[in-house]
């Protein structure tokens, strides 16, 4: 007879990544959750209870204050295997040094080279045939694939057809200078030494990118840091000061993509 209640399993794949013992990989509880090896995490988690929660004190200096797996045996822990992205493709297959595929046990090919889908690699900004501003993101694995069909990464001529313009796109750590109240970049001299520390307080860079479709419904989370800033803290009181969210495209109306050098001088306006 069969029960009322049946378990199934079914094999799903998953991801892994190694990462360093750090405060910054493992700042918390939750963080550590992520570690796969159960009795690794246990050791990693008491390490930062012992020090009251402190990830900076816990896993700083790990060479003078080693964190153990087999203290007799003289072996500790530096790296661990977590859990890593759940959507995520492959760009190849595995090859030997002669270039030739390498099958698994069933004569398949073995997928290399992952990377997550749901990472965007840039967004890129148009002006429509109404002079609407129009953003495309463009996911870091069509990027790749664009460069491995002989395309350019940043699609220029896209819906040019239809009266689209390219005005510029946006990727991480990129530069921008943003416009207020009797401050245009559109219309100031970049060259100007006198308004240099006008333009460095106007001055920010990407921080982070999402744009996430439901339906006809789009949110857009575009986040941009002072590039003085060195810490991440969002205050309200620090908003459009020390860092600015865009919501809407409105926000980037007559904003200036600008690159800077190694000592922070403007070295070039608009796309590069």
């Amino acid at each position: 007879m069969i029960p009322e209640l049946i378990k199934t399993k079914a094999i799903v794949d998953t991801y892994t990544i190694r990462k360093k013992v750090s405060a910054e990989n493992f700042k918390d509880i939750k963080s550590i959750q992520k570690i796969i090896d159960v009795g690794i995490r246990r050791i990693v988690e008491q390490r930062l209870v012992d020090y009251d929660h402190n990830a900076k004190e816990a896993f700083s200096n790990l060479d003078k204050n080693p964190l153990w797996l087999n203290k007799e045996k003289g072996i500790s822990i530096k790296k661990v295997l977590v859990r890593g992205i759940k959507n995520a493709k492959s760009l190849h297959v595995k090859k030997d040094h002669f270039g030739k595929e390498i099958l698994d046990k069933n004569a398949k090919k073995i997928a290399a080279d992952f990377v997550s889908t749901g990472n965007n690699h840039h967004i890129a900004i148009y002006k429509d045939e109404k002079g609407a501003l129009q953003d495309v993101a463009v996911s870091f694995f069509e990027a790749i694939n664009r460069v491995h069909n002989g395309l350019p990464v940043i699609d220029k001529e896209w819906n040019k057809t239809l009266g689209w313009e390219f005005l510029f796109s946006m990727k991480q750590n990129e530069m921008f200078v943003f416009p207020s109240e009797g401050f245009n970049p559109l219309t100031i001299d970049f060259s100007d030494e006198s308004i240099q520390n006008k333009i460095s307080d106007h001055l920010f860079r990407v921080q982070k990118i999402s744009k996430v479709e439901y339906g006809i419904s789009i949110v857009r989370d575009y986040v941009f840091r002072h590039h003085l800033e060195t810490q991440i803290i969002d205050r309200k009181e620090l908003k459009e000061t020390s860092f600015i969210v865009c919501k809407s495209l409105k926000l980037l109306d007559k904003i200036v993509k600008v690159r800077i050098n190694h000592i922070g001088k403007i070295v070039q306006i608009g796309e590069y």
